[in-house]
C-alpha cells in the first residue's frame, strides 16, 4: 500500500503545481451563419456558461481561414442597426451570456473561402489570463432553429 499512497501524493503535488485555474466556459450550441455567396463576413453565435466562482473575460477570438475575428455587439439606435466592436465580453461567475442574432456575436471577417452548410469552424476563444479554448461551430442557415426549439413551451432554462 505504501507505493500506492506515494503515487497519490505525487499526483496531488502535481495537480497543485498547475496554474490556479485556466478560464474555461461551458459552450452550448455554437453555430456560424451560412452567409450568401460572396459575403465578406459572417457571424458566430453560441451560449457561454461560466460555472466558476470567478468571472471569465473573453478578450478575443481567432479562426483559421478568416483574416480577422472580432467580438461585436449589435443594437438598434434610432431605428438604425449598429454594430460595435467589443474589447471584451465578460461572463459573470455562475452565469451565462448568450451570443445571438441582434446582440453579442463573434464576427468572422474576410473568409478565404465561403463556408458551406455543415462545415465546422474551429473558433479559438482568448481569455484575459492568456489561456484559450477552441469551440467547434457548425455552419447553418440563419432561419434553421436547433431541433426542439420550435414548439416546446415551458422548457426554457434561464
Amino acid at each position: 500500500m505504501k507505493r500506492l499512497s506515494a503515487l497519490i501524493l505525487a499526483t496531488l503535488a502535481f495537480v497543485a503545481t498547475l496554474p490556479a485555474v485556466a478560464a474555461e466556459l461551458d459552450v452550448r450550441d455554437p453555430w456560424v451563419v451560412l452567409s450568401p455567396p460572396g459575403a465578406y463576413a459572417t457571424a458566430a453565435f453560441m451560449e457561454w456558461r461560466n460555472g466558476d466562482d470567478q468571472p471569465v473575460h473573453v478578450v478575443g477570438a481567432d479562426a483559421p481561414g478568416f483574416e480577422t475575428v472580432e467580438l461585436h455587439r449589435s443594437f438598434n439606435e434610432d431605428g438604425m442597426h449598429r454594430m460595435v466592436r467589443q474589447d471584451r465580453i465578460t461572463v459573470p461567475a455562475g452565469e451565462a451570456v448568450t451570443l445571438a442574432p441582434g446582440g453579442l456575436h463573434i464576427m468572422l471577417i474576410g473568409a478565404e473561402r465561403a463556408p458551406a452548410e455543415g462545415d465546422r469552424i474551429a473558433i479559438e476563444l482568448e481569455f484575459e489570463d492568456g489561456s484559450t479554448q477552441t469551440v467547434e461551430a457548425v455552419v447553418r442557415p440563419r432561419a434553421a432553429q436547433p431541433a426542439g426549439h420550435s414548439h416546446d413551451h415551458g422548457h426554457h432554462h434561464h
